[in-house]
């Protein structure tokens, strides 16, 4: 990326546009089309749970498809308690896995 100088915002700019165009696309591509299941992630940072998981959220994660559980490649999984009747927003949820098993938790009557 060319060095910014005073007076030089609009050559920055359009190297910084492009510079993070090329980002998006290579994240676009490592996520889209050489990771096609969970242990294709070239990753080990996260390969524990910080404590063990409760029953009710291993029961609930094993009702979520497995189409959806091989293309997991999150990091931690935080569940609050007491959650029935109530909305989640999972921001950057991926393959969706935590919001399939958070939404059997919140019940049919969350709103």
């Amino acid at each position: 990326m060319a060095e910014c100088r005073k007076g030089t915002h609009s050559e920055c700019s359009k190297d910084c546009a492009s510079h993070e165009l090329k980002i998006r696309d290579d994240v676009k591509d490592y996520y889209g089309k050489r990771l096609k299941k969970t242990a294709d992630l070239k990753s080990n940072a996260c390969v524990a749970p910080a404590r063990p998981i409760p029953a009710y959220i291993r029961t609930a994660l094993a009702d979520v498809h497995t189409d959806v559980t091989d293309r997991y490649y999150g990091c931690g999984l935080v569940v609050p308690e007491c959650l029935e009747g109530c909305r989640v927003l999972d921001l950057g949820c991926g393959s969706g896995r935590d919001v399939y098993m958070l939404s059997q938790l919140v019940g049919q009557r969350a709103t």
